[in-house]
């Protein structure tokens, strides 16, 4: 491909090119060659990079919408690009497909835990390049509609609770009614955020419980957490994980959040406090995430679905299948 074609394109899209933007990054010339021929033409504006370094830097401003990243570059690899772009706000929705010659399933699943959809295989088959990623974008444009549609309920229900009193029985029965329908694969309660009731002290295992009960909403179809909520639907409220005031109570659900699942899935995530009979409540709504959403404890990443009312975590063969199904169902 000529440089003067490679800036037509760039500036196509700089420009505001209503075509979905793809970014090819290779530090292989020949790859990039037959990248470029196998999706001219399909109606893309279409970007190259030849190095982590300057992915980084054009993704920035072009904001693309899919990213086909090699694995193996010099200087900064594709994995460390992936993370670093999933950190951006600015790139962070961006559908990103890794371009290796690596079978490992571990190595898969590191991809796929950095926000990662899908791999391809080197050498490149034409025609599996063109149907994986026509295929990811009409995910992601649907995925992009369900979630406007999302955000919208999300915003008439905010405005709904805010235009009740807060000691309203309208506001307040609106949570219980939520309660009332019990557990399901959409609905969970928890008792306290941090507080281990029976042993009266902070512990990482409740902690940890709410942050894998929001991963695995993110994994499969959505749901409300409701922490300060007995099994049985007994109204606790927040006070018993000891927090000075409601602020430092939210701020710290902010912060477990950010670094335990990812800042790059907090636009999926929506929490607040509800008062119900006294007590307040923390309402957590999660929207589907369109990558696969990973918990991230020291050096683990453990992958979690929902499962009727419950979580389960997946082993490393079950991820690469899961995710691989529900992207073909997408």
């Amino acid at each position: 491909m000529t440089e003067a074609k490679l800036h037509q394109t760039k500036q196509a899209n700089l420009n505001g090119s209503a075509s979905p933007v793809i970014l090819m990054v290779d530090d292989n010339e020949i790859n990039l060659q037959t990248l470029y021929q196998t999706l001219e033409g399909q109606g893309y504006s279409l970007l190259i990079a030849r190095s982590g370094e300057d992915s980084l830097r054009i993704a920035a401003k072009a904001k693309p919408d899919l990213i086909l990243l090699d694995v193996m570059m010099p200087g900064i690899d594709g994995y460390e690009t992936c993370a670093r772009l999933k950190a951006d706000e600015n790139t962070r929705n961006s559908i990103v497909i890794f371009l290796t010659a690596l079978q490992s399933s571990r190595e898969k699943v590191r991809g796929f835990s950095l926000g990662a959809v899908d791999f391809i295989t080197k050498p490149f088959d034409p025609d599996e390049i063109v149907a994986r990623v026509s295929r990811h974008l009409e995910v992601h444009l649907r995925h992009k509609v369900l979630l406007e549609e999302n955000r919208q309920l999300a915003d008439q229900l905010e405005d709904k609770l805010r235009s009740v009193p807060v000691d309203s029985a309208e506001r307040a029965q609106w949570i219980k009614s939520l309660i009332s329908s019990g557990e399901s694969d959409r609905v969970e309660f928890k008792s306290t955020l941090r507080w281990n009731l029976k042993t009266d002290r902070a512990e990482k295992v409740i902690e940890n419980s709410w942050l894998k009960s929001i991963v695995a909403f993110l994994n499969t179809d959505g749901g409300v957490l409701l922490i300060g909520v007995a099994d049985a639907g007994d109204i606790l409220g927040t006070t018993a994980d000891r927090f000075d005031n409601d602020d430092k109570y939210l701020l710290h659900v902010n912060n477990r959040i950010r670094e335990y699942i990812g800042l790059e899935f907090v636009s999926f995530i929506n929490f607040q406090l509800v008062p119900v009979e006294g007590q307040n409540v923390l309402l957590v709504q999660c929207q589907p995430s369109p990558a696969p959403v990973f918990l991230k404890t020291g050096r683990d990443e453990d992958f979690y679905v929902r499962v009727g009312p419950g979580n389960r975590r997946l082993s490393t063969s079950e991820v690469l299948s899961y995710v691989t199904n529900r992207k073909a169902q997408g």
